[in-house]
């Protein structure tokens, strides 16, 4: 998909709506697994049993769906990156009779920042992504990099900064099409610390701000989720 072509803003959004999905049908399906488990402690049941090997072998499938897709995204995000952010037309400069390329400091410390991302670093990754929105408050990529440093908290499992980080985009950014995954996200970070009242008016915000958006059709199953378990 895409290959060899740059990736636009609606192929990557599509892409994080399809992540967000899959991420929250494991979750729930690794909730499942767990329910079946303790229920087994108690009545040794055989179909109980068959049942959690079952899901057990969907749940392998689905996190290494989840896995590729997240790739996917990590590498389209990554390769529509390198084509906006590369020069056209580097700059030359002349030292002892030999012509040197100057590599722009503002895509060195934004890649070095993504990439730190993509690989797990996720700590190095807000370091790179700090730096680059003090020293280019302007840059068309500082949305960009804000998004990164909340979604790196959200993959370490930091879900309270997660929250924090994705409001000041939110507050920052209003127009940006990525703004109904930050509620998104917002919300699975407070069901996964337990705080499932405020999980239900971020998810509720989104479907009422972006009703049409594929974020809010993730966030309407969460609900229905949340109801049956109330």
């Amino acid at each position: 998909m895409l290959i060899g072509c740059v990736a636009t803003n609606e192929d990557v959004r599509g892409l994080y709506a399809r992540q967000i999905r899959l991420e929250a049908k494991t979750d729930q399906l690794s909730q499942d697994v767990q329910s079946l488990k303790r229920e087994t402690q108690d009545t040794n049941s055989v179909e109980i049993n068959d049942e959690i090997v079952r899901l057990q072998k969907q749940l392998k499938n689905m996190q290494q769906s989840f896995s590729e897709l997240r790739d996917k995204v990590d590498e389209l995000t990554g390769r529509r990156t390198a084509s906006l952010s590369s020069p056209s037309s580097p700059e030359l400069r002349e030292e002892g009779g030999t012509t040197t390329t100057i590599i722009e400091s503002e895509t060195s410390i934004y890649t070095d920042g993504y990439n730190s991302l993509s690989q797990g670093r996720y700590k190095d990754a807000r370091e790179q992504f700090k730096l680059f929105m003090s020293k280019y408050p302007n840059s068309s990529k500082t949305p960009d990099a804000q998004y990164w440093i909340a979604e790196s908290y959200y993959r370490e499992g930091n879900y309270e900064e997660s929250i924090l980080e994705f409001q000041g985009f939110i507050e920052a950014n209003p127009k940006d099409n990525r703004v109904p995954l930050a509620y998104l996200k917002q919300g699975l970070s407070l069901i996964n610390i337990g705080r499932k009242e405020e999980a239900r008016i971020f998810l509720q915000t989104l479907i009422d701000k972006y009703p049409q958006s594929e974020e809010a059709k993730v966030a309407k199953e969460k609900l229905r989720e949340l109801a049956g378990k109330s």
